[in-house]
């Protein structure tokens, strides 16, 4: 199961999570504090615990609401995770697993569901795509500018409106933006208007066409990323799979939100 078809399975799940979120957010922090108290007590001595018990709590069952209600473009959703760093961060980045295991205990029970139910792989899924990217920003935490880390978009053939989006908003909040295209087909008169609009803008822009791709897409993507960017790709699941294996191991790579290959209901 890819990330994209993880998620929209896990949209499925909006409305009743407004119900449960803060049940199964506060099971979380029931378990974790029966289960993990030295760690726990650690990590306050060290000053790492952000905020009161409910404020936590809520912060949590927000963060399940949000993802299984979305409908927001992914430079938004990394925002919400960007806010989750600021309440999770030190026990997030000293006890991943933990958490992950946690958290998963704590949905399994509430929706009541068996181990290998698809809807809890694909919370699996989610959430280690949501821990690798805030322990990747984590990174930045003590930079100035680390909200401003630069973004870097890829797109395959007819995906490219699926970014577009993003583009606008990641140049909105002062973000050096670049695009890579990858089609055999020149782009549409109203595609590339959009385009030129946004590089007018500073967004920079590249072409690379499919014909030809095993030669130039390594050493062309070592190049872009070598500043270590955030990375969203559209396209389809195996064009996502093929950059996400040729980025590996930078964590930072969604697809697109709304599920190139959908589940069945």
């Amino acid at each position: 199961m890819h990330f994209d078809q993880a998620l929209h399975l896990l949209q499925q799940l909006g409305p009743s999570m407004e119900q449960k979120g803060l049940r199964i957010a506060t099971r979380f922090y029931d378990s974790l504090e029966a289960t993990y108290e030295e760690e726990l007590r650690a990590l306050r001595e060290a000053g790492a615990q952000d905020g009161t018990r409910a404020l936590r709590i809520l912060r949590l069952s927000q963060l399940l609401n949000q993802i299984t209600n979305q409908h927001e473009s992914s430079e938004l959703f990394k925002l919400i995770l960007l806010n989750e760093i600021d309440q999770t961060k030190s026990f997030l980045l000293t006890y991943p697993d933990i958490i992950s295991r946690e958290i998963l205990q704590a949905i399994q029970i509430e929706y009541d569901l068996k181990e290998d139910a698809p809807l809890l792989q694909a919370w699996a899924i989610v959430h280690h795509q949501l821990v690798d990217t805030c322990r990747h920003f984590c990174k930045y935490r003590h930079a100035e500018n680390w909200r401003q880390q630069d973004i870097l978009l890829i797109a395959e053939e007819h995906h490219l409106g699926a970014v577009i989006d993003e583009a606008r908003h990641a140049l909105l909040s002062g973000r050096k933006t670049t695009l890579l295209h990858v089609s055999a087909e020149e782009l549409a008169e109203r595609m590339l208007a959009n385009v030129v609009s946004l590089t007018m803008k500073g967004m920079v822009v590249h072409h690379i066409r499919r014909e030809g791709w095993e030669q130039q897409m390594h050493e062309f993507l070592t190049m872009i990323t070598a500043n270590d960017p955030i990375v969203f790709v559209s396209g389809s699941t195996n064009f996502i799979d093929e950059i996400q294996q040729r980025l590996d191991p930078l964590p930072v790579l969604f697809g697109p939100f709304v599920a190139a290959n959908q589940l069945p209901s």
